[in-house]
């Protein structure tokens, strides 16, 4: 059964690309390095005199494709290992453990937890480098599950135990993600944690964390704030080759003077939402009192449609721009994405609509409510909540994030089972939500209980029980409306799962008060933020209120410009930004992972999530 969780129908791999096929992400040349390394090994296992040394070979090369992102060739060397361990008859068990951790290993690359938590429950390592290989894979289904301090303690106890350099290296890559997934507030009271092993080696990384992301938004003291931090830690794992790393980034990133050309529309539908991203941008660089050498902002007017925008880029270009910020229109964007390579490092603050395209240059950041449904769906994965309903606005938003969130939850094992969308023009939303939970359904089975006995019942309409969580679609208006709703046509007991827009960013018990229970997710500007640009904010554009969130969008651009060399190509990069704990995927585009609160008594309450699945063993065995 665990080998049958993974196998798909054999066949030789398709290595060429395909007429028609998306384009895929370039090669990074680590990646390269992998993938020499597994094609190396594979010539050894043509070449083995045994089946058995013929395994071994196709497994390491298995486990070198996964670290380089090939995730097709590993489950085709996944199904050929399979087949040769099923045609056998003298395999031994060890081999099959061995294949067991590669499929829990393939479920972990492509994020599927709760499958890799299977998986992996029955497996027992027997030898040391299993036993390395098998808790090497529980922190990463710790991290995956929502618990990253879990992996952190897990990995520095691991951390002892490995010989090779680039084990170390590794180790060393998934603790720092696992830290840099944390929220400022998480990593701060980790500090206070006075009770767990390895605690020296531990508070030292917790403290380079800390030096990384306050030195991320103050990028001129961050290289002294690097060094510092390791002639206080002489002896830290860290303080090596990773340390070397972080410091040879950021020498590059503020050897010379940016010149950053903003092409945002400054006139017509759009100024308001461009005035806002522009004074988080200012307010940002007036903030910086730590740069050496100050950027050169520029903002060029996109709004006029006597000029094109590739006239504007090229405007910029000549004027010496080393950076470009922009465009916001989608149309403008699906341009620059249809291109191979662009002159200079472009962070356009909109997304096109081709997900998968790849651009040499481009960085694709916005505020996007698709990525959102996409993280409302994982939580509910993690929190077992496996069967939904989806309860929507019937307007081109609200289809938006139906699909996301339906897309996005099958695709990690969950299923949808009932949808309805409410009209955007009204506020009684009762036949919608009768409808989501088919109680008119129950009121068809009471009147013909009554038609067959002849009189008239006493009954309650019962509402369907096959579903474990709503998946809301609401601005805060509709959903002060739809949350009672949902309480009085007896559902109260489901937990409902929004979005920020549940959220207007100020607190307001009187009016949010019928919102209580209902779980979002936000920015870090919006649920923790008491910073001096906050303050800055509030006093100067109060009229700007409810577009908060475009003002933080305007601040972690013009902070990502030095952080983008950092985050490309290194999946264990993280920027702390106050839109969410930012990475890039490896199309080059900005994912978030933001902050989850929960309404009581009319307030959110911020909570950390985690996988009610996972046990809470930190512990390595003994017997390694």
């Amino acid at each position: 059964m665990v080998l049958a969780a993974c196998e798909t129908q054999p066949g030789k791999p398709d290595l060429e690309p395909v007429a028609g096929e998306t384009t895929r992400p370039p090669v990074t040349p680590h990646q390269a390095t992998l993938t020499e390394e597994a094609e190396e090994l594979l010539m050894k296992a043509d070449d083995s005199d045994t089946d058995v040394e013929k395994r071994i070979y196709q497994l390491q090369a298995a486990r070198l494709f996964l670290q380089a992102g090939d995730i097709r060739r590993a489950k085709y060397l996944y199904d050929d290992i399979n087949q040769q361990l099923q045609a056998s008859t003298s395999a031994a068990e060890t081999e099959y453990i061995s294949l067991s951790l590669l499929a829990t290993e393939i479920a972990v690359v492509e994020k599927n937890a709760p499958l890799a938590t299977e998986l992996i429950t029955d497996i027992k390592p027997v030898s040391r480098e299993q036993q390395l290989y098998y808790y090497s894979l529980k922190a990463d289904i710790d991290y995956l599950s929502g618990k990253p301090m879990y992996a952190v303690d897990r990995r520095v106890q691991l951390g002892t135990y490995f010989t090779d350099s680039k084990q170390k290296e590794l180790n060393n890559k998934k603790i720092w993600a696992a830290l840099s997934s944390l929220s400022t507030e998480q990593l701060n009271n980790e500090r206070q944690n006075r009770h767990r092993k390895n605690k020296a080696i531990i508070d030292g990384w917790l403290d380079l964390a800390n030096v990384m992301r306050s030195g991320q938004q103050h990028i001129g003291k961050l290289e002294n704030d690097l060094l510092d931090w390791g002639t206080r830690h002489p002896a830290h794992p860290a303080n090596g080759t990773f340390l070397s790393s972080l410091v040879d980034n950021y020498q590059l990133d503020i050897s010379g003077q940016k010149r950053i050309a903003i092409l945002l529309p400054m006139q017509g539908e759009l100024s308001k939402v461009t005035a806002t991203i522009k004074n988080g941008m200012l307010s940002a660089y007036y903030n910086d009192k730590t740069s050496p050498i100050k950027p050169v902002l520029n903002f060029l007017d996109t709004s006029n449609e006597d000029v094109i925008f590739w006239q504007l880029y090229q405007q910029a270009i000549d004027d010496g721009a080393t950076h470009i910020i922009g465009p916001l229109d989608k149309v403008e964007i699906n341009q620059l994405a249809q291109q191979r390579e662009l002159d200079i490092p472009v962070l356009t603050l909109n997304q096109s609509e081709n997900m998968t395209s790849h651009t040499e240059n481009l960085f694709q950041f916005s505020l996007s409510p698709e990525d959102e449904a996409r993280q409302v769906a994982e939580l509910a994965i993690m929190q077992n909540r496996l069967r939904a309903a989806v309860f929507f606005p019937d307007s081109d938003w609200g289809k938006r994030l139906d699909k996301a969130f339906t897309e996005h939850y099958e695709y990690l094992g969950g299923t949808v089972l009932a949808s309805s969308d409410y009209a955007t023009n009204t506020n009684d939303y009762r036949r919608p939500v009768r409808a989501l939970f088919n109680l008119d359904q129950s009121d068809i089975r009471r009147r013909k209980v009554e038609d067959t006995i002849g009189k008239r019942t006493q009954s309650e309409p019962q509402r369907r029980m096959d579903i474990d969580m709503i998946f809301l679609a609401a601005t805060h208006r509709s959903a002060r409306s739809i949350m009672p709703a949902f309480k009085f046509h007896h559902a109260g007991d489901l937990p409902v799962y929004a979005t920020s827009h549940v959220y207007t960013g100020k607190i307001n018990r009187e009016l949010d008060r019928d919102l209580n229970g209902l779980i979002f997710c936000d920015l870090p500007w919006v649920l923790e933020n008491n910073s001096e640009l906050e303050t800055t904010f509030t006093r100067n554009w109060p009229q700007q209120a409810a577009l908060t969130r475009l003002f933080a969008l305007g601040i972690d651009a013009y902070h990502l410009i030095y952080n983008l060399e950092y985050l490309q190509n290194r999946d264990y990069a993280f920027y702390s930004g106050q839109t969410g704990n930012i990475q890039l995927d490896e199309y080059n585009r900005i994912t978030r992972k933001l902050l989850w609160a929960k309404f009581e008594r009319g307030v959110p309450v911020q909570f950390q999530p985690v996988d009610i699945h996972s046990r809470g063993d930190t512990q390595t065995s003994d017997s390694q």
